[in-house]
């Protein structure tokens, strides 16, 4: 979008100078001044109303291209921002299983998940968004989101790291036990996921006002609260879960 944008800047000081140039020249011939022998003002009247024109047509060009690139932005931001609000729900759906059913839970539980949400948090930064008002409310929110929402995501997201660390720990203890060494409890798992369940409200709640501002900024396009319940709602508990509706479907 700021390629488009500096475009259209640029076509329309360029259109604006032909503009004046091709005036001065049809004043001049209005006037009948002398005209220059080996360069007509019919020919300079010519080559720069076409060039007006010209610049005219490309101006039309790409100020509906700069539309239709604006709306495409749109979408893209809100889909990688509605994509990476899903995978910190899943995230949230994985800690509290894990949190009440210990007996299952392995070191790379969250890895894919962590790695999903690394790759959409930095997509949605990296996003090329740059309408001509600098008002404009989902430039303010895509800038809101580059300055607060994202260290708080990378900073949960270097946390959920921490979950491996503690599945190691507590596995080495658990081997020191069943070995006659006294390594004190295996609670660091349990306590991390514990933490982490807390830690993922404040990214989860300030993705979900950035997500419904959007939507409110294009006049409900996306229909984000509906949306937003239907996602929650529709997240199995477990893989196992998933596993036992896919062989059930008919």
């Amino acid at each position: 979008m700021r390629s488009n944008v500096k475009t259209i800047k640029l076509t329309t000081v360029l259109s604006i100078i032909m503009a004046v140039i091709t005036y001065l020249i049809s004043i001049r011939c209005a006037l009948g001044l002398e005209e220059l022998k080996w360069l007509p003002d019919t020919f300079l009247l010519a080559v720069f109303g076409g060039a007006f024109a010209s610049m005219i047509v490309v101006l039309i060009c790409e100020i509906s291209r700069y539309h239709e690139n604006r709306e495409s932005t749109e979408t893209f931001l809100y889909s990688h921002l509605y994509y990476l609000y899903g995978q910190l729900q899943v995230m949230l759906k994985n800690i509290d299983y894990l949190t009440k059913h210990n007996d299952s839970i392995q070191k790379d539980t969250l890895t894919q998940l962590i790695h999903n949400s690394e790759a959409e948090m930095n997509t949605v930064f990296f996003i090329d968004y740059a309408p001509f008002r600098s008002n404009n409310p989902i430039l303010a929110e895509k800038e809101n989101y580059n300055r607060i929402v994202f260290p708080v995501i990378r900073s949960f997201l270097q946390d959920c790291r921490m979950f491996e660390v503690a599945v190691l720990t507590d596995e080495i203890k658990k081997l020191k036990r069943e070995s006659g060494i006294d390594s004190g409890t295996e609670d660091n798992t349990i306590l991390v996921l514990m933490k982490l369940s807390l830690l993922i409200q404040e990214p989860l709640s300030l993705l979900d006002a950035l997500l419904l501002k959007i939507d409110q900024s294009c006049n409900d396009r996306y229909n984000w609260p509906q949306v937003r319940d239907s996602m929650v709602k529709g997240i199995p508990d477990t893989q196992i879960d998933i596993l036992e509706q896919f062989i059930g479907k008919k």
